[in-house]
């Protein structure tokens, strides 16, 4: 489903709006006429901040493909930059900072000129617009998708994890941070709730952005998997697949009798055995997980197979022969793929 459609383009830069501005216009309009100006001005502000993203890629000669604009910031989808920390975070600092200055520049016109708000005796209207893109500076600077502070993040950890790792973790903060909101916002305020779902389907979207990329390139799993594969046996204690996890870098056991596969034991449930019993405790004991991909599997489909079942390690088996490993999909292996679809572009 596409959430935003084109509007215009500045700068040769095509402007999408994201739906969920179009919400908020609606509803607001509902409650306050007041409130429904701020919000056009939101747009203005919004657009603002974004070209400020653009007019810093361009000084660095980086091809921005697009803007879309949310109620509370927006997305620049620039060109591989994801892969450039140094480059990410000045590019992501940049629409705060405008945010900031317009705020500043307008609180000093209120000073000056102090002009009563339409529809309401006791606002003013450059204190209320300065305010806003305030509010909307600090907000993007939360560490989270798809904030700018997000993307800050993002670029600092890619430079200790990896891009893949990167995303995950700052995509899953965006949506932890939005459903606390949402679920405060059934207590508190609505508005809450709206910010919410906001953060929520940018942070989604985010995190695929990448395995998108790679799909889009035709790179399959055959061509990402590892050969080298790291097993061990139902009769092996839990300290003892601990220990061939650690050494092949697993985040969850491959289970082979003989040379067939048997499935998987997941981190998730391997935590729920204590220290002290893991010696005692037999791979048998723990619940196997029979999940598998073929070759030619899309990455994308492998890549929500493993977000749903919560696993870090995908084992690769040929279609006419489903007990047979023949190599593996890890985090690792998908920030491979993703260096090998930059190339492919």
């Amino acid at each position: 489903m596409k959430y935003s459609f084109k509007i215009g383009s500045v700068f040769g830069i095509p402007i999408e709006l994201h739906i969920t501005f179009i919400i908020l216009l609606l509803v607001v309009l509902v409650f306050s006429r007041y409130y429904f100006i701020l919000v056009i001005f939101l747009f203005v502000f919004v657009t603002l901040h974004e070209l400020s993203h653009s007019l810093v890629a361009k000084h660095y000669n980086i091809e921005v493909q697009k803007i879309i604009l949310y109620p509370i910031g927006g997305a620049s989808q620039i060109e591989s930059i994801a892969d450039k920390p140094n480059l990410e975070w000045r590019l992501s600092i940049a629409g705060p900072l405008a945010s900031f200055v317009i705020g500043l520049c307008l609180f000093a016109l209120d000073l000056i000129i102090p002009i009563k708000a339409p529809f309401t005796t006791t606002r003013r209207l450059f204190y209320d617009l300065a305010l806003l893109n305030v509010l909307l500076g600090a907000f993007n600077l939360i560490p989270a998708f798809p904030m700018d502070g997000g993307r800050v993040l993002r670029a600092y950890l890619a430079e200790k994890r990896g891009l893949s790792d990167a995303t995950k973790y700052t995509s899953w903060i965006g949506r932890l941070l939005a459903l606390i909101m949402i679920g405060v916002g059934v207590l508190v305020d609505w508005w809450l709730i709206l910010i919410g779902v906001f953060i929520y389907v940018g942070a989604t979207e985010e995190r695929e952005r990448p395995i998108r990329s790679i799909t889009e390139s035709k790179v399959s799993a055959k061509d990402i998997m590892s050969l080298e594969i790291a097993t061990v046996t139902p009769e092996n204690s839990l300290n003892e697949a601990l220990e061939v996890m650690f050494r092949a870098k697993y985040h969850d056991a491959l289970v082979e009798k003989d040379g067939n596969f048997m499935g998987i034991i997941a981190w998730n449930d391997i935590l729920q055995i204590l220290p002290e019993q893991r010696d005692s405790i037999k791979i048998s004991q723990l619940p196997l997980r029979l999940i598998t991909v073929f070759p030619n599997d899309s990455i994308l489909e492998i890549y929500k197979k493993m977000t749903k079942e919560n696993i870090d390690m995908m084992p690769v088996v040929e279609q006419d022969n489903p007990n047979q490993v023949i190599g593996v999909i890890t985090d690792k292996s998908l920030s491979s793929a993703y260096e090998k679809a930059k190339s492919h572009q």
